[in-house]
C-alpha cells in the first residue's frame, strides 16, 4: 500500500516559516523540536529578519533556500499563511504543515481563508495538514514538527486527532510512563489532509500495529468508513490489518432533529457513529482515558482465545472490584482446577487464597508473584491474567513490575496489570510496559484493557460478507410514486403510496387503498375481504393511533362505514387494510434514515406504539448482508421473542432478514427517500411471513 502522506514523515529537508529566537514562541519550539528530536535532515529557518537561530542560518525567504526542499512548516498568523502557502508552490514544495488558528473555527472570514488555501494547495499540486493543528511526529524516522514539549519513545500505536491538545496531552502522559508511539499527526481543521487520508497513511506505516484516533467531525463519513475498512480488514498478508479505536466528540447532541418517524426519533449522531464503527471495524470508546487504555492494550498484548480470567492480587477489595469490572465487559473469572490450585499453595504464602482471584494477603514477596504467574498463564482453564496490586511497607512497587515483566512478556496469553498508588508508581508503569505489560491505575481500567482485547478478538474473527443480492424492482413505478408526492408539495408519501413503494421491493403488504367516502371505503373492504382496518389519511397527521385515527378489526359494511365516519372528517381520506392473514402475529420495527455524515442508517427492533419508550433497537449502516441483518435481529430482545421464549414456537425471522435487506436496497437505490419506516412489521409463525401494515416514507429537503 502506498502512503501518500510519505513527504510529511521523509522528507529530505525541512523549511520553518516564521520561525523566531525568542524561546517562548511557538515556532521556536518547532524548530527546537527537529533540532534536538532526531531529525537528520536539512533545516531551513525562514524569517525576513535574517540571522541565525539555534546555530542554523536563517533565511530570508523561501526562495532563497537551496534544492530541495520537500516539506513547510508555517508558523505564521492567519492573514499571513496564504501568501507563504503561495511562495511554498511556487518553490516546488509539496507538502506543507499550517499551524495557524483563526480559520474555520472562527467564523465566516476564517472559512473563507480556507477555501483561498485549499485553491493555492490545488494549483500548486500541493498537500497540506491544518491549519489549526499541532504538527506531526514520526518516531522512526525521526522528525518532529510540533511545538509539543516532549516526544514519546519508538512504539505501535499510531495516533491521529483533530485536537492539539489531545496530542499534547497524551504525549506527556506516554512520556512519562513509557508508551511508544511510531506516529503521531496533528490534523487540526482538516481542511486539506483529512481522517481518511491520515488513516490510509497509518495503515500503510510498516511501524504502526494499531490506530487511535480523537474525531471531532468527518463531512465525509462515508470516506472515512472506507478508510476505517481498509484499515481493519486488510488480509494479514497486506500487513495492513490493524486495530482501530476512535473517540468522536459532539456524538450527544443538545437538540435533537424534528422528525416525522420513529427511525428518525431514536437515531441520532450516537447511533448513527456507532452503526459506521462497526461497520468499519473499529472500537468505539467514551473518553479519554478509555483512549489511551484501549491503544496500550492493543499495542502491548494479543487478545484472549476465551473470556475466562484469573486475578493474581494482595488486595481482596481491589480484587473483587475489578471481578465486577470483568464482568461487566463481558468477561468472567476462570474456575481454576485442583490442580492449579495446588500448585500455587506450593509457592504462595500462607493462607492464599488460591480460588479465584487468587489472594496472597498483605506481604507476598516478588518471587511469589513470579512463581504464581507462571502457574496461572500455563493453566489451560485461564485466558488471561489481571495482577492487582497495592504497595506495602516490605515490596515497592517497582519490584512487583519486575518480577512479572519477564513471564507476562513469554506468554501469549494477555496479563495486565493494575498497581495503585501515586507519583512513585510511574517508575513501576515504564517498567511493566517495557515489557509489554498495559499498566492502568485501576481494576476497573484494567479489566477495560482486557475487555478491548476481548473485543478485538471478536472484530477480528467476524466474518465480512459481500452486501445481500438484491431483487427485481419495478424502478419505474417506484420513481412514479416519488414525484408524485413532490409535484404535490409532500415530503410524505400517503399510506398507500407508501405501501405501493414497499411492494415495488419485494415486501408483503396487505391489500388497501384510499376512500373518500364512506361508501368507497366500504366497496373497499369488500375487495379486500374481512376483516379489515381503517385508517385516518390526513395531512400533518403521521402518528394515527396517537390521535385515535385507527380502527381495526372491522368485520362487515356497517362497521367500515360507521368507523369511517367515527374518525374521518370532511376533506380527508381512509385507508382501508386487509388484516394481516395471520393469527398472534409479533409486531416488530424496521426503518432507515438517510444520515448526513454516513449515508442509510437501518433499524430494527420491537415495533408497535412502544418503541420509542421501550428503544429495543439496533442500529446498522446500508447496504446490509444477510449477516449483517440477523445480527441485527439477534442483538435485541425482539430478535429474542422471534426465536420462541416460554415454550412459544420460533417466528419467520427468515421473513424478517428479507424486510431488512429489501429495506436497505431500497434506502441505496432511491436517494430521494430520507426515511422510512415499517412499523408495524406483523411477525407470524416460520414459514408464514412478516406483513408490512404501515409503512411511512418521508422525501428530503429538494431545495437541500
Amino acid at each position: 500500500m502506498i502512503d501518500l502522506l510519505h513527504t510529511f514523515f521523509h522528507p529530505r529537508s525541512v523549511a520553518v516559516i516564521g520561525t523566531s529566537a525568542n524561546p517562548i514562541k511557538l515556532s521556536h519550539g518547532v524548530l527546537r523540536n527537529l533540532i534536538t528530536h532526531g531529525y537528520s535532515g536539512s533545516i531551513y529557518p525562514v524569517n525576513p529578519k535574517g540571522g541565525e537561530i539555534l546555530g542554523l542560518q536563517v533565511y530570508t525567504s523561501i526562495a532563497e533556500i537551496p534544492d530541495p526542499v520537500d516539506l513547510a512548516v508555517i508558523i505564521l498568523a492567519a492573514d499571513q499563511t496564504g501568501k507563504a502557502l503561495e511562495a511554498c508552490g511556487q518553490r516546488g514544495v509539496k507538502a506543507a504543515v499550517l499551524i495557524a488558528s483563526g480559520f474555520g473555527e472562527v467564523g465566516a472570514g476564517g472559512r473563507e481563508r480556507e477555501a483561498q488555501l485549499l485553491e493555492i494547495a490545488r494549483r500548486n499540486d500541493m498537500r497540506f495538514i491544518g491549519p489549526n493543528c499541532v504538527g506531526v511526529i514520526d518516531t522512526y524516522s525521526p522528525i518532529d514538527t510540533t511545538f509539543v514539549r516532549t516526544m514519546p519513545g519508538k512504539g505501535a500505536i499510531g495516533f491521529v486527532s483533530h485536537s492539539g491538545a489531545v496530542c499534547g496531552g497524551t504525549m506527556d502522559w506516554a512520556s512519562a510512563v513509557g508508551v511508544g508511539f511510531s506516529r503521531v499527526i496533528s490534523l487540526g481543521n482538516q481542511v486539506d489532509v483529512n481522517m481518511a487520508d491520515a488513516l490510509d497513511s497509518l495503515a500503510a506505516d510498516p511501524h504502526t500495529e494499531v490506530v487511535v484516533a480523537y474525531v471531532e467531525g468527518l463531512p465525509d463519513g462515508q470516506r472515512f468508513v472506507e478508510a476505517a475498512t481498509r484499515l481493519t480488514t486488510a488480509p494479514p498478508s497486506a500487513g495492513t490489518r490493524k486495530p482501530m479505536v476512535v473517540l468522536k466528540a459532539g456524538r450527544t447532541p443538545s437538540g435533537t432533529r424534528a422528525v416525522a418517524s420513529h427511525t428518525g426519533a431514536l437515531a441520532g449522531a450516537d447511533q448513527a457513529f456507532l452503526a459506521a464503527c462497526h461497520r468499519a471495524g473499529a472500537i468505539p470508546v467514551e473518553n479519554l482515558e478509555q483512549l489511551v487504555d484501549s491503544a496500550t492494550a492493543l499495542a502491548c498484548r494479543q487478545p484472549p482465545q476465551g473470556p475466562k480470567m484469573a486475578i493474581l492480587t494482595n488486595a481482596g477489595g481491589p480484587s473483587a472490584v475489578g471481578s465486577d469490572a470483568l464482568d461487566r465487559q463481558g468477561l468472567s473469572l476462570a474456575d481454576l482446577s485442583s490442580q492449579t490450585q495446588a500448585q500455587l499453595r506450593e509457592i504462595c504464602p500462607p493462607g492464599t487464597m488460591t480460588g479465584n482471584p487468587v489472594d496472597m494477603l498483605g506481604g507476598p514477596r516478588p518471587e511469589q508473584f513470579t512463581q504464581a504467574l507462571e502457574v496461572l498463564v500455563e493453566a489451560p482453564e485461564v485466558d488471561g491474567v489481571m495482577i492487582v496490586y497495592v504497595p506495602q511497607a516490605i515490596t515497592p512497587p517497582h519490584d512487583i513490575a519486575v518480577a512479572v515483566g519477564p513471564v507476562a512478556e513469554s506468554t501469549q496469553k494477555p496479563v495486565v496489570c493494575n498497581i495503585a498508588g501515586g507519583g512513585g508508581i510511574r517508575a513501576a508503569a515504564r517498567a511493566l510496559h517495557a515489557h509489554s505489560i498495559p499498566h492502568y491505575l485501576t481494576p476497573a481500567r484494567a479489566a477495560f484493557g482486557l475487555g478491548t482485547l476481548w473485543r478485538y478478538h471478536h472484530i477480528r474473527s467476524r466474518h465480512r460478507p459481500e452486501g445481500a443480492p438484491a431483487v427485481a424492482v419495478e424502478q419505474q413505478r417506484a420513481r412514479e410514486l416519488l414525484e408524485a408526492a413532490r409535484s404535490d408539495g409532500r415530503r410524505a408519501l400517503d399510506s398507500q403510496a407508501g405501501t405501493e413503494l414497499a411492494a415495488t421491493y419485494g415486501l408483503s403488504t396487505p391489500f388497501s387503498g384510499l376512500a373518500a367516502t364512506a361508501k368507497e371505503a366500504a366497496k373497499l373492504a369488500e375487495r379486500a375481504g374481512y376483516p379489515v382496518a381503517l385508517k385516518r389519511v390526513a395531512p400533518g397527521v403521521v402518528h394515527k393511533a396517537d390521535t385515535g385515527g385507527v380502527v381495526l378489526g372491522l368485520t362487515d359494511t356497517d362497521a367500515v362505514q360507521d368507523a369511517f365516519t367515527h374518525i374521518v372528517r370532511p376533506g380527508e381520506r381512509a385507508f382501508v387494510q386487509q388484516m394481516a392473514p395471520m393469527t398472534n402475529g409479533l409486531e416488530v420495527i424496521v426503518g432507515a434514515q438517510r444520515d448526513e455524515q454516513f449515508g442509510p442508517l437501518l433499524m430494527f427492533g420491537l415495533g408497535g406504539a412502544y418503541v420509542e419508550v421501550l428503544k429495543d433497537v439496533a442500529f446498522r449502516l446500508a447496504p446490509l448482508s444477510e449477516a449483517d441483518a440477523r445480527e441485527m435481529v439477534a442483538q435485541t430482545a425482539a430478535g429474542q421473542l422471534l426465536e420462541g421464549v416460554r415454550g412459544q414456537s420460533p417466528r419467520d425471522v427468515d421473513a424478517v432478514v428479507e424486510a431488512l435487506l429489501r429495506v436497505s436496497q431500497l434506502m441505496v437505490e432511491l436517494p430521494d427517500v430520507d426515511e422510512i419506516d415499517l412499523n408495524p412489521l406483523i411477525v407470524g409463525q416460520a414459514g408464514e411471513g412478516a406483513w408490512a401494515v404501515d409503512v411511512r416514507v418521508m422525501l428530503g429537503d429538494s431545495t437541500g
